[in-house]
C-alpha cells in the first residue's frame, strides 16, 4: 500500500476501534467535472465540507486518491484518470475524511463513463520498425518493463501547480485513442497526441516535476518523462536531444528538450502522452480542467 494512503487508512481505522467515531454525511458533498465523463478522460473531483478537515481522500475502482487538503471555504479537489479503456458503465466514487478529532465524513457520488469512438489509423512503416527481430524485440519487452515499472511508482508529495499548458503549439496530427493497423497489422493503441512541429522546436514541460527518464528507447526515439506527483506522469517522445537530466526539478514551461523524429517516426513531431496512476488519459482533456483554488 503507498505510504500516503497507510495513514489515511489508519485515521477512519483508529477511530472505529475506539467506538467513539461519528459519521458525518451530510456535511460532505462531492461533485465531479465534466458532467459528462468519458473514455479516456481526466476527472476533477470536488468536495465540498467543513474548512477544518485535517486528512481527505477518495476511492474509485478499489484504488485510492489523493485529495488536496487546505483549501479555502470548505473547497476539497483531486484528479482521477479513466483508462481509455474503462468499460462504459456507472461507478462509485467515494470520499472519506476526518477533522482531526472523531469525526469521520463520508459521501458518494456516482459517476457515468460513456464510450468513445477512437476511430482507426493506418500506417506504412518500415519493415525493421513493425517486424522486430529476436535481439530487438528484448530490447522493446525490456523497455515496457522499465515503463510499466515507473509508472507504479507513487511520489506522495504534489509537484504540479496551477493550470497544464502544451509543450508545443503545434497542430494534431494523431489524435488520442486511435485504434493502428501498421503494415496491415494491429498494433497498441494510441496513448498520447502527437503535436506536428518543425525539427528544433523547443518542448517545454507541461506542469512542474521531477524529470525520472532521459533515455533513447527503441519506440518512442529520444524521450523525456516528468512525475509531477500523486501518480501523475507526463511524457515527451521523438526529442531530437534532452536538454535536462534525471533528478532534475522543473518549473512550468522549463525546456526539456527540442523537437525531433528519432524513434519509430517518420516525420518531425512531438509525442505527448499523460498517466494518471496508471489509467492513459488524452492530454487534452487535462488541458481543460483548467485553473482551481487548490491547485
Amino acid at each position: 500500500m503507498r505510504p500516503f494512503l497507510q495513514v489515511l487508512f489508519l485515521i477512519p481505522v483508529l477511530l472505529l476501534s475506539t467506538g467513539k467515531a461519528t459519521y458525518a454525511k451530510d456535511n460532505l458533498r462531492v461533485e465531479h467535472l465534466p458532467k459528462v465523463v468519458k473514455q479516456g478522460e481526466v476527472c476533477l473531483i470536488r468536495a465540498l465540507g467543513p474548512a477544518s478537515l485535517k486528512s481527505i481522500y477518495g476511492e474509485f475502482q478499489g484504488e485510492r486518491f489523493p485529495i488536496a487538503v487546505g483549501a479555502k471555504n470548505g473547497t476539497y479537489e483531486g484528479f482521477i484518470g479513466i483508462d481509455m479503456s474503462t468499460r462504459p458503465a456507472r461507478y462509485e466514487i467515494k470520499v472519506v475524511a476526518t477533522d482531526g478529532g472523531s469525526r469521520v465524513y463520508s459521501s458518494a457520488l456516482s459517476l457515468k463513463v460513456e464510450k468513445v469512438d477512437f476511430g482507426i489509423q493506418k500506417l506504412s512503416l518500415p519493415s525493421s520498425m513493425v517486424d522486430l527481430d529476436a535481439k530487438t524485440l528484448e530490447r522493446v519487452n525490456k523497455e515496457a518493463r522499465q515503463l510499466k515499472a515507473l509508472f507504479q511508482a507513487f511520489r506522495d508529495e504534489r509537484l504540479w501547480r496551477g493550470a497544464f499548458i502544451r509543450p508545443v503549439e503545434g497542430e494534431i496530427s494523431a489524435p488520442f485513442g486511435l485504434s493502428r493497423i501498421i503494415n496491415g497489422q494491429h498494433r497498441s493503441p494510441h496513448t498520447g497526441i502527437d503535436l506536428r512541429a518543425e525539427e528544433g522546436t523547443p518542448v517545454l514541460a507541461c506542469n512542474s516535476g521531477m524529470v525520472v527518464l532521459v533515455d533513447q528507447l527503441f519506440f518512442s526515439g529520444k524521450s523525456v518523462i516528468l512525475d509531477h506527483g500523486w501518480g501523475l506522469y507526463s511524457m515527451y517522445f521523438h526529442l531530437s536531444e534532452a536538454l535536462v537530466k534525471e533528478g532534475d526539478r522543473i518549473s512550468t514551461g522549463a525546456m526539456l528538450g527540442r523537437v525531433g523524429s528519432t524513434g519509430r517516426s517518420t516525420r518531425p513531431h512531438l509525442h505527448w502522452g499523460i498517466r494518471i496512476n496508471g489509467a492513459r488519459v488524452d492530454p487534452l482533456s487535462l488541458l481543460k480542467i483548467g485553473i482551481h483554488p487548490i491547485f
